[in-house]
């Protein structure tokens, strides 16, 4: 599980892109799923689209309010991500327990090519 403050970031040049890491994980801190999302509202979008996978897998009726918008924790989320503070919000289904942890990061570009092909741009037509 990530316990740690981030510092505060700076962009260093124009191929530095901030933004923010998502990650699922199980209790025992094996990762579910990840992934980089531009903005805080993307981040929490993201966490809800994945937990409502893995929970529609393991107790369907803790769905709806895991999701709804007023859970909360997502509020809290918005809030810190907004403010560049890490954020965890743990989340139990009995026997099950998922933390969803995101934390503000300075993408490097390592490859050409910006958006990187499987995440287009919002600015992308069809996108």
């Amino acid at each position: 599980m990530l316990l740690h403050r981030s510092s505060t970031l700076t962009p260093v040049g124009n191929d530095v892109t901030p933004a923010f890491w998502c990650e699922w994980r199980q209790a025992d801190g094996r990762r579910i799923s990840s992934a980089r999302c531009p903005t805080p509202s993307s981040a929490i979008r993201w966490a809800r689209i994945q937990i409502r996978i893995v929970t529609s897998a393991v107790r369907p009726d803790l769905v709806d309010r895991l999701v709804d918008r007023s859970y909360p924790g997502w509020g809290d989320a918005v809030a810190a991500l907004e403010q560049g503070a890490d954020f965890t919000l743990p989340v139990v289904a009995e026997p099950f327990s998922f933390v969803w942890h995101a934390r503000r990061v300075l993408f490097v570009a390592v490859v050409d090519g910006k958006p990187l092909p499987h995440r287009p741009s919002p600015e992308t037509p069809g996108a």
